[in-house]
C-alpha cells in the first residue's frame, strides 16, 4: 500500500510539474512573445523617470532597447536550465524533492545580471533587489532604474515569478517592498552572492 501511495505520489507530481507553466510550445511562437516583451519592456524602462535634475536624452532608447533585449534573452536561455513549471512556489518544492536542480529566486538574479553589460551604463543603473529578506519568504529580482533615480521608480524583473518567462513591474507598484540587495558598484566587482538556505 505504502510503495502503490509513493508511486501516486510520484506521479502527481510529474503530472503537475509538467502543466501550468507559460512558454508558448514552438521556436516561432516563443520568438514573437519574446519580441513582443522586448518591445514592452524597452517602452516600460524609457518611461521611467529620470534622477531630479537630469535632463532626458533621445539616446536613452538604444540602452533601454539592449538592457530589455539582454534581460528577456537570458531569461530564455536560463530556464533552458531550470525548467520552471507550474508556478514558482511549486518549481522550489520541485527542487527540494529532488526533481529539479535550481531556479530560486536568487538563482536567477545573477544569471540574468550577466547579461548586462559588464560596466556602469551611462542611462541606466542595476541593482539586486532583495523583499521580506528575514521573514522567511525572500525574494530577489533585477531591479533598473535611470542612473541616480529612486528605487521606486525602477522596474524589478522577477523571472522566478514569472515562471520561467518575462516578468516585470514598477517597483512602487509592487507587492513586494523591495530594498537595494546590492549596488550596481558590488555587483561589478563581484561582490553580488547569496548563500542559498536550502540545498
Amino acid at each position: 500500500m505504502k510503495q502503490k501511495f509513493h508511486i501516486f505520489l510520484i506521479s502527481l507530481l510529474f503530472l503537475l510539474s509538467s502543466c501550468g507553466g507559460h512558454s508558448p510550445g514552438n521556436p516561432v511562437q516563443r520568438e514573437k512573445m519574446d519580441k513582443k516583451a522586448i518591445t514592452q519592456l524597452t517602452a516600460d524602462l524609457i518611461k521611467l523617470p529620470p534622477a531630479e535634475g537630469n535632463v532626458p536624452s533621445p539616446s536613452v532608447e538604444e540602452e533601454a532597447h539592449l538592457i530589455a533585449s539582454a534581460l528577456i534573452n537570458q531569461t530564455r536561455e536560463t530556464n533552458k536550465e531550470f525548467k520552471m513549471s507550474g508556478g514558482p512556489k511549486w518549481h522550489n518544492f520541485m527542487i527540494t524533492m529532488g526533481f529539479r536542480k535550481k531556479g530560486r529566486c536568487y538563482d536567477w538574479v545573477p544569471e540574468l545580471l550577466k547579461a548586462l553589460p559588464p560596466k556602469p551604463m551611462q542611462y541606466y543603473e542595476r541593482y539586486w533587489g532583495g523583499s521580506f529578506e528575514s521573514m522567511g519568504r525572500e525574494n530577489n529580482a533585477v531591479i533598473i532604474t535611470k542612473r541616480g533615480a529612486s528605487l521606486k521608480d525602477g522596474i524589478a524583473y522577477d523571472a522566478w515569478r514569472g515562471v520561467g518567462q518575462p516578468f516585470w513591474r514598477i517597483v512602487g507598484k509592487d507587492i513586494y517592498p523591495w530594498e537595494i540587495r546590492f549596488s550596481e558598484a558590488e555587483i561589478l566587482r563581484g561582490e553580488a552572492h547569496v548563500t542559498p538556505r536550502f540545498k
